[in-house]
């Protein structure tokens, strides 16, 4: 009876498969489906604690491909496909499922199935079908068939992240949204953001494929959607269906229309709208039925991108709550890539700036030849713009054309065989276009061409020819610091095909600006070479032309030598006027001599003379600043040191550059003071400066003559030393600038007012020699009237010539002191030098030291004589003026 009743259950069982169904779905738990499992040669599912719910088994049979399902229900222990165990639909829904799932898996490896049962046949049999399909082509309809036909279980690549997803979706929504919000919330690179936005929106929407596409050259006024990842699908790894960027047109088809107008666009058929494109379905082989297409807005509500789901695995398409769900995750993904595209932009402008840095450097470290300046610059430009081809055409200078090019720089891409290409070519790529670096050269504007076989300037036949092809142009004028324009900056074809975007227009642009720079400064650098060249020339022929002649110096070693006080030559009343040129300079050595300075300092005899005869021989012919005023300062020098117990203070370096730098203070003087320069704009004021022009001048010429052969009186002096005493030299001579006497002397005064009567620290030792220095170069108001009256026509003479001067030349009134029509304010003039400069030095000067008081002495006599010429001339003025 029972056996009876079993058969007739199963009898009704079989007739009833749908109630059968039902009940397995309603009673199963997961020991049931384990045991069947088993039998059937299926992995068994994992224990859980509570039976499975209903939905979980309703998806289970219903939808046994989901990636998600630990189980497998089409394979057996094997491994391979069983088609009798299993009823499968060849709707075209299914079979683009199938076809979709087959995008993450690599349907030429082999597997190794888990079984142990497996049998050599088995595989062998997989072996061969595999064969057999790679002799097929690879289009989409061959794979999908291979897919349908294949038998061989091909090994998943299932995201862990995406179960992991799904599995919240499943059973917490909150914590779901969360984590996908969450994922890309860090994210600052553009492609894997979008990866990311792509996979989370096809879990979100359980959509079959999704794509993004992002606004690009919106700024530039000529946008286009971009997508790097495209094509990718739920519950895949993230790998790019196809290589490269997909490019949208702007307001073409659903996407171009969804970014254009911000509206969002949900179809239940969406090969009927007119609005969708089919053209990637046909590359792919993929069809879509269900749509939904809406814009992504970042925080100004502008639109930066657009999303778009294809096929929601539930006939029924994408429905309203879908689009609330997507458009709030959207916010946020507008947000994620407003960040990104930031970031992205940050890191172009640093690779900018860094590129630019290293040009910079490049043409500092680089400028002795144009033309490496310039490969270097275009080496850069071609590396970081990307491009086949770069190339720098020079105008021609000398030629009358105004598009005609004398020098031309060319790089090509890529390089073969580790040579760029032949020069015939370049010659031919430039040829090509030849005609957009002219008119760049003739208008000075940017061109850039973006698709060179629209445009007529590019000579087509050309490249038919030479098998030239021209895609893209970018042609920028180069200029010089005049903004003149010199030449003309070109690249020539992206790598990657695209056409030259405003971020390499605005990077080629500070290219071409650098280039300029650097052909400017190698030209700057070739015209100082060629001044350095010329000037060392004319130091040569003014060192031999300067210097004395060998027989000369060996007729001034003859001369005797007398003793100073045979000379004079320690008394402050010496005559000026008392010794020949010859005598003057014998009296030099004695001075040298008797300071100890030759013994010191080893000064060669014959290397003093020469020194003595060249820079005797450098003084010009003028009234007063000569050879005879330089001796007659150091003749005061000589006979302070020699006089004052002051001079105790003054170290041997101090000595040996005090007189040296008095006989060399006045060096090469023309005549005319600092002021003079300065109107005049001379050239030495445009070498010195205005501030002690003569005085530098002074000493550069002093250290000229040092550094001609046989005349270094430094020659034996320690490294140090010299550097000392060049030093000690150089502030000596620029101390007799009386401008610099006025802004120190107060310091002096000060020190003396305060009882100073030592100089040991360096400051006071300074002040103390730049002192000396002008003590001794005004001397001569000092010396007994005979002289100082003889001096005095001579200083009036050269300020009348200077004065004279300034009138013819310069046309402008000299001062009074130099003006000849008031040669008879001479003495009025004479008093106001004595009372404003000389009287308050010497006094000082007393103070500090009564061996200074005949020079003071002799002061006061000079001006009692000034003051009595004055009265006479104001004497006269009178009489003249009553008449009587």
């Amino acid at each position: 009876m029972e056996a009876t009743s079993s058969n007739s259950v199963e009898e009704w069982l079989d007739s009833h498969p749908e109630d059968m169904q039902d009940y397995f779905l309603k009673h199963a738990d997961v020991t049931l489906i384990n045991r069947w499992l088993a039998a059937h040669g299926y992995n068994h599912l994992p224990e859980f604690s509570a039976p499975l719910r209903n939905s979980s088994l309703t998806n289970l049979s219903n939808d046994s491909s989901n990636p998600s399902s630990p189980v497998d229900t089409r394979c057996n222990d094997s491994g391979f496909f069983d088609s009798s165990r299993h009823q499968r639909s060849n709707s075209k829904k299914h079979l683009r499922h199938d076809y979709a799932r087959s995008k993450k898996r690599n349907i030429f490896r082999t597997y190794e199935p888990n079984g142990g049962d497996s049998t050599l046949e088995s595989r062998r049999n997989s072996l061969k079908e595999m064969r057999q399909f790679r002799s097929l082509p690879p289009t989409s309809v061959n794979l999908l068939s291979m897919l349908i036909q294949s038998k061989v279980r091909l090994p998943r690549y299932p995201s862990k992240d995406i179960d992991h997803k799904k599995e919240l979706r499943d059973t917490n929504e909150r914590d779901f949204f969360l984590e996908i919000v969450k994922d890309i919330s860090n994210e600052l690179d553009l492609k894997s953001l979008s990866a990311k936005i792509v996979a989370n929106v096809s879990c979100m929407l359980d959509a079959d494929k999704v794509s993004l596409y992002l606004i690009e050259g919106k700024a530039a006024g000529k946008p286009v959607l971009v997508s790097k990842i495209f094509d990718l699908h739920a519950g895949t790894s993230i790998f790019p269906s196809c290589t490269g960027d997909i490019r949208v047109p702007w307001g073409q088809g659903v996407i171009g229309y969804v970014a254009e107008t911000g509206d969002t666009v949900n179809l239940k058929n969406a090969m009927q709208d007119p609005r969708y494109n089919d053209e990637m379905g046909k590359i792919t082989g993929y069809q879509a039925e269900t749509l939904l297409c809406m814009p992504i807005k970042n925080a100004d509500n502008d639109i930066v991108g657009v999303a778009q789901a294809l096929n929601k695995s539930k006939d029924e398409g994408f429905s309203k709550d879908d689009e609330k769900m997507l458009a709030t995750y959207l916010t946020f993904c507008g947000i994620g890539i407003h960040n990104a595209q930031i970031f992205d932009a940050y890191s172009k402008e640093y690779e900018r700036n860094r590129a630019l840095l290293e040009v910079v450097h490049d043409l500092f470290t680089e400028q002795t030849s144009v033309d490496q300046v310039v490969v270097k610059i275009m080496q850069r430009a071609q590396s970081l713009l990307k491009c086949e081809r770069c190339s720098l055409l020079l105008k021609d200078k000398d030629s009358n054309s105004e598009n005609a090019f004398d020098k031309i720089f060319d790089l090509a891409c890529p390089i073969k065989n580790g040579h760029l290409g032949n020069s015939s070519d370049r010659d031919n790529s430039l040829r090509v276009t030849s005609k957009i670096a002219e008119l760049v050269l003739l208008t000075g504007e940017t061109i850039n061409i973006t698709d060179a076989s629209q445009d007529p300037r590019i000579e087509h036949e050309d490249e038919t020819v030479k098998g030239i092809r021209t895609r893209s142009v970018l042609c920028k004028p180069v200029r010089n610091r005049h903004f003149q324009t010199i030449g003309v900056a070109q690249v020539v074809n992206r790598i990657d095909g695209l056409p030259f975007d405003d971020h390499d227009d605005l990077l080629f642009e500070a290219f071409a600006i650098f280039c300029g720079l650097g052909i400017n400064n190698c030209q700057l650098y070739e015209q100082v070479s060629l001044s350095a060249a010329r000037q060392a020339v004319a130091l040569e022929v003014l060192s031999y032309h300067a210097s004395v002649p060998h027989e000369e110096v060996t007729k001034f070693k003859e001369k005797h030598v007398p003793e100073a006080h045979e000379l004079r030559l320690t008394e402050f009343t010496f005559n000026d006027f008392s010794l020949d040129n010859d005598q003057m300079m014998v009296a030099s050595i004695r001075m040298f001599n008797d300071l100890g300075l030759m013994k010191k300092f080893r000064i060669d005899y014959e290397t003093i003379c020469r020194w003595l005869l060249t820079v005797r021989k450098n003084y010009r012919n003028v009234a007063y600043h000569n050879w005879r005023h330089a001796f007659n300062v150091c003749q005061v020098m000589f006979a302070i040191m020699q006089q004052c117990p002051c001079h105790n203070y003054l170290s041997d370096n101090e000595t040996l550059a005090l007189l040296v730098a008095c006989l060399c203070h006045d060096l090469d003087h023309r005549g005319t003071n600092n002021a003079f320069q300065q109107k005049s704009s001379s050239a030495l004021s445009q070498l010195y400066g205005t501030n002690a022009t003569l005085e530098h001048h002074h000493f550069n010429h002093a250290v000229m003559i040092l550094n001609s052969g046989g005349t270094n009186l430094f020659g034996n002096l320690g490294s140090e030393d010299f550097s000392e005493v060049t030093k000690l030299l150089k502030h000596a001579i620029l101390a007799t600038d009386l401008s610099l006497h006025i802004q120190l002397r107060g310091k002096f005064f000060a020190m003396v007012d305060s009882g100073q009567r030592s100089f040991d620290d360096r400051e006071s030792k300074e002040t103390f020699r730049s002192i000396l220095m002008t003590a001794c170069d005004i001397a001569a108001i000092t010396k007994p009237w005979e002289v100082q009256r003889k001096v005095s026509d001579l200083v009036i003479t050269e300020f009348f010539d200077q004065g004279d001067k300034e009138k013819n030349e310069l046309n402008i009134q000299p001062q009074a002191c130099m003006d000849r029509d008031k040669r008879d304010e001479v003495a009025n003039l004479q008093l106001a030098w004595i009372d404003g400069i000389c009287l308050p030095l010497y006094k000082a000067l007393v103070k500090l030291d009564n061996a200074f008081q005949p020079m003071l002495d002799g002061l006061l006599e000079n001006r009692s004589r000034w003051e009595r010429l004055d009265a006479e001339r104001l004497s006269k003025h009178a009489i003249l003026e009553t008449g009587v």
